[in-house]
């Protein structure tokens, strides 16, 4: 699904935000809270509502938020006082306020298993992979210790939980 919003557009299939053809970078958290908010235009997204799609069963602050919703307003150069594109609801939450347009068309369809990691996890492909390594080398009979680190609130669980739904799939 392509999204199309001001002079810019999200492709989820790609996990990315494009301004005509220049890619706008956003950490995989931040993403997520902008597909959250496009997924409903002109509608109030709280914050239990953002917590809950975003960080499910995490316990974060506001600030994870509030850090989100600040790197995707620099990203799309919008201003906080005067929005073009997120308003914010004060103590509730954030509402999508720029005209959308959807294209079908540049979706494709995924494998079961692939959408099944895509809705668990985006951008950590790499981080998935060494831990199918790690396995290896384990099975392979090398003794292995793995730490999963990284601030509050970035995925370390979710990266663990598809990692173990990987596993079980194949074993």
């Amino acid at each position: 699904m392509r999204v199309q919003f001001g002079p810019f557009h999200l492709d989820a299939e790609n996990a990315c935000v494009w301004r005509g053809t220049e890619a706008l970078h956003l950490t995989p958290k931040a993403f997520a809270v902008l597909s959250a908010l496009l997924a409903r235009p002109g509608r109030l997204v709280t914050k239990d509502e953002l917590w809950q799609s975003v960080w499910p069963g995490i316990a974060v602050s506001d600030a994870a938020l509030t850090v989100c919703i600040r790197e995707i307003r620099q990203r799309l150069q919008d201003d906080a006082k005067a929005p073009r594109f997120i308003e914010t609801v004060h103590r509730r939450g954030y509402r999508l306020i720029a005209p959308t347009a959807r294209d079908a068309r540049t979706a494709t369809a995924a494998p079961a298993s692939a959408g099944a990691r895509t809705a668990l996890l985006v951008g950590r492909d790499a981080e998935l992979a060494r831990l199918h390594e790690h396995l290896a080398r384990a099975a392979g009979g090398e003794r292995q210790f793995v730490f999963v680190t990284g601030g509050p609130g970035i995925g370390k669980t979710r990266l663990v939980d598809a990692f173990l739904t990987d596993v079980a799939k194949t074993h």
